[in-house]
């Protein structure tokens, strides 16, 4: 295997993937988060690293945005947007955060692989990236990656969707972001 090759597989992957999305889920995130005062993004493993880069973009934006880790409980108020990230859909840490949040009234967006999984269910919104998830099913994949790959990818998107709605230019992202050293 030589990285040319290998490269060209995963982009042409990651790009029938991320075409897969729904762009209609995309904008009713966008808008969602429009509205929001506070964005909490929950996530662990791989698809929270992805959630972690996009709270740093949400902060670019000037979108209030701030991670749970998994060891930390979600304290959100009614009405407050939480957006929760896994592949599974099933990963028992985002999912009792998630039912936490769901609880103390949150509005929940959940980014899955499975829209018919345990996190979708306790969505107000759904945004489904068609990953498989199966260990047969890595393609030109590492371990079943590209929904982390995919994730990454929408949520850049979303960032920039958001930062067109709400008419932020690339100067007021760059004048937030942190300064080169």
């Amino acid at each position: 295997m030589e990285f040319d090759g290998l490269s060209r597989d995963v982009l042409a992957d990651l790009a029938r993937c991320v075409e897969g999305v729904d762009g209609s889920a995309v904008r009713a995130l966008v808008d969602a988060l429009a509205d929001a005062r506070q964005v909490t993004l929950v996530g662990t493993g791989r698809s929270g690293s992805m959630l972690a880069a996009m709270a740093i973009r949400l902060g670019h934006v000037g979108v209030a945005a701030r991670c749970v880790g998994p060891d930390e409980p979600v304290e959100v108020d009614a009405g407050e947007l939480v957006l929760v990230g896994s592949g599974s859909g099933r990963t028992p840490v985002p999912l009792e955060q998630a039912g936490a949040a769901r609880s103390a009234g949150a509005t929940i967006i959940a980014m899955t692989a499975d829209p018919e999984s345990p996190i979708a269910g306790l969505a107000d919104h759904l945004i489904a990236i068609p990953a498989a998830l199966s260990a047969d099913a890595d393609g030109p994949h590492t371990l079943r990656s590209l929904f982390e790959e995919a994730l990454l990818v929408v949520c850049d998107c979303v960032c920039r969707l958001l930062a067109d709605k709400l008419g932020v230019t690339p100067e007021d992202m760059q004048a937030r972001h942190a300064p080169d050293r």
